[in-house]
């Protein structure tokens, strides 16, 4: 499956193939490719799903890591924020999608947040099931829809 076919089915809202891992000898080709106006959008979507494993194992209490809510609600600190407020904007600014995408980007830190607010105050039930089929989950799979489908969108320019 070449980048543009990957690309196509997630902006398509196929999750399963956000899942399929890259071979080394391809991870090159696809590096190349999905790099637009400065974004790796793979590296992007990439970095968003991971929080789903990390916030998953801070709920379980499993992960190590130091989780600061007031760090993570914040949509400007991540690769994608920097690129949405900075050259993203300037190259895609008059883009609908682009809007579409840098709210739900920020709806997305939100959520982060709120797992980690609610694991941190001992809700760690309510937590899960906002990393299962909540409010982060939604947001999740809304934000890697969108940054493939920007993708795709900036390609055919």
């Amino acid at each position: 499956m070449g980048v543009f076919d990957w690309f196509s089915a997630l902006s398509k809202g196929d999750e399963k193939v956000a899942q399929v891992e890259v071979s080394t000898t391809q991870a090159g080709a696809i590096k190349d490719e999905s790099v637009v106006q400065g974004l790796d959008f793979v590296a992007a979507i990439e970095a968003h799903r991971k929080w789903k494993e990390r916030l998953s194992a801070y709920a379980d209490g499993t992960s190590t890591e130091k989780l600061d809510h007031s760090v993570i609600c914040r949509d400007d600190q991540c690769a994608l924020g920097k690129w949405i407020y900075g050259p993203g904007g300037t190259f895609t600014g008059h883009l609908p999608l682009f809007h579409q995408l840098k709210a739900k980007h920020a709806q997305f830190h939100i959520s982060a947040s709120q797992v980690v607010e609610h694991v941190q105050q001992g809700r760690t039930e309510v937590a899960q099931g906002l990393i299962l089929d909540g409010e982060f989950s939604k947001n999740s799979r809304d934000v890697q829809t969108l940054i493939s489908k920007l993708y795709m969108e900036m390609k055919e320019q």
